[in-house]
């Protein structure tokens, strides 16, 4: 875990002291008293994910933060492994895997450009909102292909360029509204929490990991794809869809998506993105590319 002397190392100390003072994503500890508080309160993601991944699954979440999600994968008995290089947030992960006594859930503390895992020794690798806040994204990517087996896969969320452009907006305007309106930043926050828990800890880390982050990188649907062909990855699927007119439906997450090649050019890519500018508004412009490792 040896820190670069360039300015890769700089990022990653940035970055580090940012998520040591703001653990991501933050939450009270007296939320979780039960396994059932985790599934109560996990997402409409981490509920479809638990759906289809099988319950004998290696499963990993590289840059785990918190370890929710860690957390409530590992109820069902899945070996998962997290891990993060805030030694902050894999204590707050820790501290609700003991007090549910998952047994199959570790955490570690890791930098994820510098993996020290075996090869091939998982079948999930997940990476959400992780790699745009490295010095090398791509870097990062061919790592967790490394260590994901032939056949399983691989899941990343990034922010996306055009998605991202109304929060670089929001990001001004709010700031400008926060002088004259002592609810502008809750205003803000509802835009993407959707509501407003009574949680202070969750609200004080949101605002800080869209509005204060010190270093992300923003990155296209073709360049996710292109990372994907020259890895040895194939194209699964997409949330939001990258396809042009596809159903809003939403589909099985590790089901390969099937859509017309003119509707899946790089020209389409481009319009859905567009889109994305408004309908990703509230998501921040964040988006998952779900691969299948070939060889």
């Amino acid at each position: 875990m040896a820190e670069p002397a360039t300015g890769d190392g700089r990022i990653l100390r940035a970055v580090n002291l940012f998520y040591e003072e703001n653990p991501f994503p933050g939450f009270d500890p007296n939320k979780y008293r039960t396994r059932e508080d985790l599934d109560r309160q996990a997402s409409w993601w981490a509920h479809k994910l638990d759906a289809e991944i099988p319950f004998d699954a290696d499963v990993l979440d590289a840059g785990c933060g918190t370890g929710q999600l860690a957390c409530f994968l590992g109820l069902k008995g899945r070996r998962v492994m997290g891990v993060d290089y805030s030694q902050h947030s894999l204590d707050l992960a820790a501290t609700v895997r003991d007090r549910l006594h998952l047994d199959t859930v570790h955490f570690q503390r890791e930098n994820l450009l510098e993996l020290s895992l075996p090869d091939r020794s998982f079948d999930y690798v997940f990476c959400n909102g992780v790699l745009h806040h490295t010095s090398d994204p791509y870097g990062g990517f061919k790592d967790l292909v490394r260590i994901t087996r032939p056949g399983g896969f691989v899941i990343i969320g990034l922010y996306n360029k055009f998605g991202r452009l109304m929060l670089h907006v929001r990001r001004r305007v709010v700031r400008l509204q926060m002088k004259f309106d002592k609810n502008a930043r809750d205003k803000a926050l509802e835009k993407q929490l959707v509501k407003l828990e009574d949680d202070s800890e969750k609200r004080r880390t949101w605002w800080a990991d869209q509005y204060e982050h010190p270093h992300e990188s923003v990155h296209t649907v073709d360049e996710t794809l292109d990372w994907f062909r020259r890895n040895g990855v194939k194209y699964v699927s997409s949330f939001p869809k990258a396809e042009l007119f596809s159903s809003s439906e939403v589909e099985k997450i590790f089901r390969p998506r099937r859509s017309n090649r003119l509707f899946s050019s790089r020209a389409a890519h481009l319009l859905v993105q567009l889109a994305w500018i408004v309908t990703q508004n509230g998501g921040g412009g964040y988006y998952v590319m779900v691969g299948q490792r070939t060889e």
